[in-house]
């Protein structure tokens, strides 16, 4: 009989991959079949963290904090948006329930606190999709395009909480970005 992958499973692989390897690439690809795999299971992610946040926004949850790498379940009200933003790390994104749309963005800087944002690609993800984040290849945009709530896994190789970083408003103008702490801590 097949025991059946959880959140503690998940967390002890990540331990040991990050452990053992240093390669945003390498850890993105060993990453992505095992959240794929923890995505699949129904009960991997509790009711709690399935919910909008106060005032129907958007709901973010630390489900595991460690100096290597985070994990939390971000739950995206329907019209939510988060602009072009960096996050100067890697990432492993899961979507559990309904879908949400990214688009992945090169970025040129232009003139001091501008830059220009050119689109490399939209990705419409339907529940089990996985998208990776590398540095050079981790600046995007995220919408959820529906009437329904989109849940999804995020896995970070830093700690967001507090980490500066960037974020660029359609027209290429660039803005700090630090990122609140989460719903649960």
């Amino acid at each position: 009989m097949a025991t059946t992958y959880a959140l503690p499973d998940f967390i002890a692989d990540l331990d040991r991959i990050t452990r053992d390897e240093s390669s945003p690439h390498v850890i993105t690809e060993k990453v992505e079949p095992l959240l794929g795999r923890l995505i699949r299971n129904p009960a991997a992610l509790p009711a709690e963290y399935r919910t909008r946040g106060p005032g129907g926004g958007r709901g973010r949850y630390m489900l595991h904090r460690t100096p290597r790498f985070n994990i939390t379940a971000v739950v995206w009200a329907p019209g939510d948006v988060a602009a072009a933003h960096n996050h100067d790390t890697w990432g492993v994104i899961g979507v559990i329930e309904n879908r949400i749309e990214e688009t992945r963005y090169r970025v040129t800087p232009d003139t001091p606190g501008h830059a220009r944002l050119e689109v490399m690609r939209v990705m419409r993800h339907e529940p089990g999709a996985i998208s990776r984040l590398v540095p050079g290849d981790e600046v995007h945009r995220m919408h959820n395009p529906t009437s329904h709530d989109t849940v999804e896994i995020h896995v970070y190789g830093k700690d967001l909480v507090g980490l500066e970083r960037k974020t660029w408003s359609e027209d290429g103008a660039e803005k700090r970005l630090v990122t609140s702490k989460y719903l649960n801590c």
